[in-house]
């Protein structure tokens, strides 16, 4: 299985929750359990969403690969990056694999067993839709930018490797994307519910594990080191986000004018 396909079937393991709290959605009060307020106007479509976009990769074959393929040029690629370059190692691809699996299941399993499992599992949609958001955020800027992975600079990779489409995708991390988001929410979840403490140890697992994936998906010739440190950005961004908005009253609503049309996200933060 591939790299994407590992990340995002956890991703998807991760959502599963979300048929389980619809009920709690509906809710008009916030209770004093769950760190997070769900309402279905807002939740459903994120999951909607950023779920579409994500599994976007299931039709990678079809986009176009790497342009300068199978053997770019090492002296265009900045300089922080260039070293990485030519790198690849698929033992190090599986280490980066099992590390975001780890690093994404972790503080799920560590708020269920601290909440309870239907409180647990309402704050656990927010975590995972942060993760899932910042996998489609990805998706959707590896495409636009197709930049080439590291291991198009080199000849150690096969040639299928340096030519298909997912060679083309190396900006940015959305491994590392993904784990900074989810241990940050973490993070957040477990400050609302007044264990801060709890919280920080979440977050230095987290980001050690973090760490773990950047350095491997580098090693690996995925990634360069400014895609991780961009994924690491975005990570803390949504971490942070998602949270605040699911206490902001906030609600996706459809809006149009004369020449316009679409979505509209309201709230209030508090």
């Amino acid at each position: 299985m591939t790299a994407y396909g590992v990340r995002h079937l956890t991703l998807a393991a991760m959502l599963l929750s979300f048929c389980s709290v619809t009920s709690i959605s509906q809710a008009q009060e916030r209770r004093a359990g769950p760190a997070h307020r769900l309402e279905l106007e807002l939740d459903l479509p994120i999951v909607l969403i950023a779920g579409g976009m994500a599994t976007s990769f299931f039709v990678l074959p079809e986009a176009p690969g790497v342009v300068c393929a199978p053997s770019c040029d090492r002296a265009k690629i900045n300089a922080l990056d260039r070293k990485a370059a030519g790198l690849y190692d698929p033992a190090w691809g599986t280490v980066g694999d099992i590390a975001t699996a780890a690093t994404l299941v972790t503080p799920l399993l560590v708020i269920v067993l601290d909440e309870g499992i239907e409180n647990g599992l309402n704050d656990d949609l927010v975590v995972a839709e942060a993760a899932l958001t910042a996998s489609a955020l990805q998706i959707l800027t590896s495409y636009a930018i197709a930049r080439p992975r590291p291991r198009v600079y080199g000849d150690d990779a096969p040639e299928e490797k340096r030519s298909d489409a997912n060679a083309a995708r190396s900006f940015f991390s959305g491994h590392v994307a993904n784990t900074v988001a989810a241990s940050v929410a973490t993070l957040r979840t477990f400050q609302r519910l007044g264990k801060p403490a709890l919280g920080w140890s979440m977050l230095g697992v987290g980001l050690a594990g973090s760490s773990l994936v950047g350095v491997s998906r580098v090693a690996a010739g995925s990634h360069f080191p400014s895609d991780v440190l961009v994924g690491a950005a975005v990570g803390v961004g949504l971490g942070l986000a998602l949270p605040a908005v699911h206490d902001s009253g906030a609600r996706v609503v459809p809006y149009a004018g004369t020449e316009t049309g679409g979505l509209m996200l309201m709230g209030t933060l508090e």
